[in-house]
């Protein structure tokens, strides 16, 4: 009986296999499609067969292929933006088939297929290759107009909330309630401007002047020179793509199909006109990276939409979240054809809360109150290859001053919104409410430092109002400045300092005379009667605060008096040069063990007939000569501070000393030159070095030589040789190279739980080599200090920055110069932190 049973089955699955259709096993269709009417091939066709049940997509050129199963079939095709077409499939073909499908007019609903190719990542190719040509960086020349609105406001306020707050504003928010945002943010800054720009691609550069700008006439209009950092150059078609100082891989870059993922095209029909729809994220939610989509024209394969925001597992400290909104718009170039330009740039960045804040992992719900700052430009006018116009003669005979053009509504590119018409309404009651007037107050002074008196006067910085060293004790220390309402171009300055160790009051008063903004330029005299506590560089903390108070190494004090009487001038020559220069006479007065012959003469130092003095006077011309592209500035205390640019920075600097009085005696030359950069670095930090070479011709006492910048406190100083004491090392040939390489979060994002806290790992490396002639060394053997010879100074080490979202950590290894003269000095290993407000 099993026998039979099984015989039965054999005899049904062969006459089953018999009476199947086949096909040939090595039987393929290939098909041509092309659109109906223009022959014109249309890509990424969803192709099926049906009783076979496989399927594959078409190639961006149109070109299918599928293997066939079994005879007869039907080959089913699909495309959003067309009719769908059936082709019946008989006998195995024995040539390429051509298949015309008909467009339909309109936006069509996506298409969800089943196919072994990417038609998405297919597309981006495309578009890479093709960005050459599309980008908008590659126009040699342009002009532009832009009209930039930023806004600050607090999210998420019930209206409870808001009443308590400020009772006037919600009466005016009540005008416009088809507005919801109204009921949940309350805008405190608000600030509109209209600026005249010019690009030039070769030398790489751009120029700007403000023509006019509107403020709401508030205590928080301060802060609008500390938002500018916001208001980022994002250019989609970069493949690095820098926010920050934090390095994201664009969707259109090279590396940027093995980092993002790809859906497939929508098809749109606009007047004739294809265009796909495409969105992408990161493969990795560790990846620095956007999530979003862009719109991209057909054969061109130009964008003209772009709409993305950073990814959830981006690593921005503060910030939460960076939204992008971009429009282009083709316009014709006389040397290049059709050329892409952006017409629209929207920035929304998104603020941590509450614990947040401090770099901890919290959920954000609908109740948590939080900060976002928007920043919009409309970019219109533009003009390709303007005749005549230069970087240099842009900046300098076409620019305005800002007070002297009244905004109007000619300036703005896009009209105001209900809501925003209704911030300014509001405006007249902000500034009688007191609630409001101490609130925006306080705002100002915690952000910035500074305590302002009815923009007529500045007190501050709080942050030196308390500080220590060995010399003065507790030094307490207070300073001012008058404002821009005082009067536009004219400031006094200064500051007065008390020790309560030495019991001397130290000060120093300034007048800074500003007759221009745009290109700055700026006229300065001091005089001074203090310790060299403040630093040359603007984004690192000076001694004089309290954050140095508890963290300097048990080292001897290497301080210097100075009374000091200077004058300097410095300018704009073009957006991309500056110079400074300056003039200087004055005593200086080591704390520290020093000594020198007052004679221009090389001398025997071991006469102890000849007469040593501890205190230099010195007279000393100098200037500098500053070349730097496409650099972020803003203009605080009549100072313009150099910020941010992702280009190298070259600078040139020579001075002289002019024995011009009974007291100054030594005639020398320094000549230095140094490159810096701060650049994107992939795939999700930067890279900092400053290579630094110089020569001093002369012979001169310790304190004219040139002085390796050593670090005497336990603070991160990415100018300062960490392991090094102040006046370790002199030379008068030297070359030094200090770097920071910060990863970005590229290992710690990758590692559960610890990825949760946002920390990035950075290495540090510096190196310095000097020498000195015999001349100078003969007439300073009476001082301490070194001198490196044939090997260099050699430092390394890792760090953590980040933590909390504001301090950093990094360990730091002396590798050589441990032994002999000065070692007890010298800092063999240091655990070295940070505190900085840095994004």
């Amino acid at each position: 009986m099993k026998k039979n049973l099984l015989g039965l089955l054999l005899n049904w699955v062969c006459l089953s296999a018999w009476a199947q259709p086949t096909a040939p096993s090595s039987a393929t269709i290939t098909a041509r499609i092309t659109e109906l009417g223009t022959s014109r091939p249309v890509p990424f066709v969803s192709g099926y067969m049906k009783r076979g049940r496989n399927g594959n997509t078409a190639d961006e050129n149109g070109l299918l292929s599928l293997p066939i199963k079994q005879l007869p079939d039907t080959l089913l095709l699909s495309e959003v933006g067309y009719e769908p077409i059936t082709v019946p499939i008989g006998n195995p073909p024995t040539a390429p088939l051509t298949v015309e499908m008909r467009a339909v007019t309109g936006q069509l609903a996506e298409v969800v297929v089943t196919g072994y190719r990417d038609p998405g990542k297919a597309l981006m190719k495309k578009v890479i290759a093709n960005k050459r040509t599309n980008d908008p960086q590659r126009l040699t020349r342009w002009t532009r107009n832009n009209y930039l609105r930023t806004e600050v406001d607090i999210e998420n306020l019930s209206a409870n909330q808001k009443r308590k707050l400020l009772t006037t504003m919600l009466r005016v928010y009540q005008q416009y309630q088809n507005d919801s945002s109204a009921r949940t943010s309350l805008p405190i800054f608000f600030r509109e401007q209209y600026r005249k720009e010019y690009h030039t691609r070769s030398p790489q550069s751009d120029a700007a002047y403000l023509v006019s700008e509107q403020n709401l006439g508030l205590q928080t209009d301060e802060l609008g020179p500390r938002l500018d950092r916001f208001n980022v150059p994002i250019n989609p078609y970069d493949g690095i793509i820098a926010i920050l100082k934090t390095s994201f891989v664009g969707p259109v870059s090279d590396i940027g199909l093995a980092v993002y993922q790809f859906d497939k095209p929508d098809t749109l029909i606009e007047n004739g006109q294809y265009r796909y729809r495409l969105a992408f994220r990161p493969r990795s939610v560790t990846e620095n990276g956007f999530v979003g989509t862009v719109l991209i024209e057909d054969g061109s394969y130009a964008i003209r939409e772009v709409s993305m925001q950073t990814n959830a597992g981006a690593n921005l400290n503060f910030i939460r979240s960076l939204g992008i909104e971009q429009t282009f718009l083709p316009i014709d170039d006389t040397e290049r054809g059709t050329a892409w330009v952006m017409t629209r740039n929207a920035l929304r960045y998104g603020f941590e809360n509450g614990l947040g804040l401090l770099g901890l992992p919290t959920r954000i719900d609908s109740a948590s109150r939080t900060v976002s700052i928007q920043s919009t430009s409309v970019y219109g006018n533009y003009q390709i290859n303007p005749a005549g116009v230069t970087a240099t003669n842009f900046a300098l005979t076409e620019q305005t001053t800002p007070t002297a053009a009244t905004f109007t509504d000619a300036y703005r590119l896009t009209p105001l919104t209900i809501r925003e018409r209704a911030i300014y309404q509001a405006v007249d009651s902000l500034k009688n409410n007191r609630q409001f007037r101490n609130t925006t107050r306080m705002a100002a002074f915690i952000t910035s430092g500074y305590w302002d008196v009815r923009n007529k006067v500045r007190f501050g910085p709080y942050s030196s109002l308390f500080s220590s060293n060995l010399t003065e004790g507790l030094r307490l220390r207070t300073g001012f400045w008058t404002m821009e309402g005082f009067d536009p171009r004219w400031c006094l300055w200064g500051y007065v300092a008390y020790g309560t160790l030495d019991r001397r009051f130290k000060e120093t008063i300034g007048i800074k005379y500003v007759p221009n903004r745009s290109p700055y330029r700026k006229y300065e005299l001091t005089l001074k009667n203090d310790y060299d506590a403040l630093t040359n560089y603007d984004d690192v903390l000076d001694n004089d605060n309290l954050f140095t108070l508890a963290l300097r190494k048990p080292i001897p004090v290497y301080q210097t008096f100075l009374q000091q009487i200077r004058f300097s001038h410095e300018r704009d020559l073009s957006p991309l040069w500056s110079v400074k220069s300056y003039y200087s006479y004055g005593s200086m007065t080591p704390t520290f063990q020093f000594s020198y012959a007052p004679s221009d003469e090389v001398v025997n130092v071991a006469d102890s007939s000849i007469a040593r003095l501890n205190t230099l006077c010195n007279s000393e011309v100098g200037v500098t000569f500053r070349y730097a592209r496409n650099e972020r500035t803003i203009i605080l205390n009549y100072d313009k501070l150099r910020l941010y640019t992702q280009y190298p920075i070259w600078q040139f600097h020579v001075a002289a000393g002019l024995p011009l009085y009974r007291n100054t005696y030594f005639d020398y030359w320094k000549l230095s030159t140094s490159l810096s950069q701060e650049m994107p670095a992939p795939l999700k930090g930067s890279f900092y070095y400053n290579l630094t070479g110089g020569v001093v011709l002369g012979t001169v006492p310790l304190l004219l030589l040139h002085i390796p910048r050593g670090n005497p406190n336990y603070v991160a100083d990415k100018y300062a040789f960490y392991g090094m004491s102040p006046y370790e090392f002199a030379a008068d040939r030297y070359v030094s190279l200090l770097t920071r390489y910060s990863l970005g979060g590229l290992i710690l994002d990758r590692i559960p739980l610890i990825n949760k806290l946002g920390l990035r790992e950075r290495l540090t490396a510096n190196l310095f080599w000097g020498s000195l002639t015999q001349t100078n060394r003969d007439f300073n053997k009476i001082n301490a200090f070194r001198v490196t010879g044939s090997v260099p100074y050699a430092e390394a080490g890792v760090g953590v920055e980040n933590i909390l979202n504001l301090f950093s950590i990094d360990a730091i290894w002396r590798l050589n110069y441990l032994d002999g003269p000065g070692a007890a000095r010298s800092t063999r290993f240091g655990i070295y932190t940070g505190l900085k407000l840095q994004f």
